[in-house]
């Protein structure tokens, strides 16, 4: 066999593999094209089509003063801002005769991350006592007016509802004296938005004081036969006035 016959050899190859992709295309009927070839002894066909189209869409609103559903609280938010670090100082206490509550990774709160979580716990069936956290902001004082509370959730997964938040309480205090306080219904609980922790929905329970402030307490009481511990991810306060 001569050096030009050898040559031949992968052209032929080649040929043989382009006749058996055009009949793979023809196969290929319902992509978006055109499928064309006759079979008998040659088979060709082209394969082609154009896809054309666009996707869009907008998605915008506001939130402001008392409006809350939906609300994004982060540092940068014109919406509703978190008490955090460098700036925060974080407390906790037990309130009354309260064997078995306690207050866990509380410092969680004020760090920079929402998927981190403090946690007040207190025991199911023990009435009277409390767990309670509270948030300082040591570089400002809130004036009257700003809405203002913390970004809660039932570490079980349930839907937080006001009656299952009947020992909840929320307070607004400045420099140690306590300016306003709202518990059970009192409280707004407004839905965060999509869930951030799992599958939970956090709920943000919050109240207006009507007087300026620079703390945030929330306090959690023990109850009957549900909710023997409450999540809580943030303290929050509107950058403007609540309506």
């Amino acid at each position: 066999m001569s050096k030009h016959d050898l040559r031949m050899i992968p052209l032929a190859v080649a040929a043989l593999l382009a006749a058996g992709l055009a009949g793979c295309a023809d196969d290929a009927s319902g992509l978006g094209g055109t499928t064309s070839g006759t079979t008998g002894g040659t088979t060709g066909g082209t394969t082609g089509g154009t896809t054309s189209g666009t996707t869009g869409g907008t998605t915008g609103g506001t939130t402001t003063g008392g409006d809350i559903g939906g609300i994004v609280c982060n540092p940068t938010s014109d919406t509703f801002r978190p008490i955090q670090v460098p700036n925060a100082v974080v407390q906790t206490d037990i309130n009354g005769l309260c064997i078995g509550c306690a207050v866990n990774n509380p410092d969680n709160v004020v760090d920079a991350d929402i998927t981190t979580v403090g946690v007040l716990n207190t025991p199911i069936g023990l009435l009277g006592g409390s767990a309670e956290l509270s948030v300082t902001d040591t570089s400002t004082v809130y004036p009257a007016g700003r809405r203002a509370g913390f970004v809660i959730f039932d570490p079980a997964g349930a839907l937080l509802t006001a009656t299952l938040l009947q020992t909840v309480t929320v307070s607004a205090v400045n420099n140690g004296v306590v300016q306003a306080r709202a518990d059970g219904t009192a409280l707004a609980l407004d839905l965060l938005g999509s869930p951030i922790i799992g599958t939970t929905a956090p709920r943000f329970a919050s109240l207006i004081p009507t007087a300026p402030f620079n703390e945030l307490r929330i306090s959690f009481g023990s109850t009957v036969n549900a909710l023997a511990q409450l999540g809580v991810i943030q303290a929050c306060v509107s950058v403007g006035a609540a309506p």
